[in-house]
């Protein structure tokens, strides 16, 4: 008889996890100090698995370790809103062009089940964060850039948390959810029509309209062009 490999997540991973989870959904405030003492009372463990995963973490633009006291959430500045926009309207369509060309149907079918799924649910957070989440990182899963893999990933961070805080999960932005989510249904029919003006004009417009939320959410007036 084939024994079933284990699928305990170490707890390192876990408190990674629901770290991240909670900065990219603003539980945990920019600036709001973590201290590694009250993890390891929630969790039963040493402060060694908190200490990695606050490593972790800071490699990926979330938080800011404090010697002796546990680590910070950073701050997003206008600056940061504005490059991480500029800098995902870049990079994304190229990425997603590039994926559209191989075999993802099974990828884009399981997709469109979470985003109708959502649509038809009233946004449970925790399905809308993760399809959210992998609707953009499909577009890089062809993509043998360990460069721009790392940088999208600090990137997708840091515009998540911003989004977020945007969307605010209330029932008075469940427009804005409906809106994305229908956006998103958009951008997965053109990666399955292959078509890359389809995929480019989807992708870019879907992100301009991310980024008009997010200054409108924040006060935050664009520049005079």
């Amino acid at each position: 008889m084939v024994k079933k490999k284990s699928l305990i997540v170490p707890v390192r991973d876990q408190i990674f996890n629901k770290i991240r989870n909670a900065v990219l959904s603003n539980d945990y405030q920019p600036g709001e100090i973590i201290p590694i003492d009250r993890i390891a009372r929630e969790y039963g463990v040493s402060s060694t698995p908190i200490r990695e995963a606050f490593i972790r973490l800071e490699s990926a633009g979330l938080l800011t370790l404090i010697p002796n006291r546990g680590a910070m959430v950073v701050e997003v500045t206008q600056k940061d809103i504005l490059n991480i926009w500029e800098m995902r309207k870049l990079i994304e369509p190229y990425a997603a062009k590039t994926t559209a060309q191989y075999d993802i149907e099974a990828d884009i079918c399981k997709l469109e089940n979470d985003v109708r799924t959502l649509l038809e649910n009233n946004f449970e957070r925790d399905l809308y964060i993760a399809t959210d989440e992998n609707v953009h990182m499909l577009f890089f899963k062809h993509i043998d850039n360990d460069l721009m893999l790392e940088t999208i990933e600090k990137i997708n961070n840091i515009s998540l948390r911003m989004r977020y805080q945007a969307e605010n999960f209330s029932k008075r932005n469940e427009a804005i959810m409906r809106e994305v989510c229908t956006e998103h249904l958009q951008i997965l029919d053109c990666l399955r029509s292959k078509d890359v003006q389809c995929i480019e004009r989807a992708i870019y417009t879907h992100l301009e309209n991310g980024e008009l939320r997010t200054l409108r959410s924040r006060a935050v007036d664009r520049p005079i062009q």
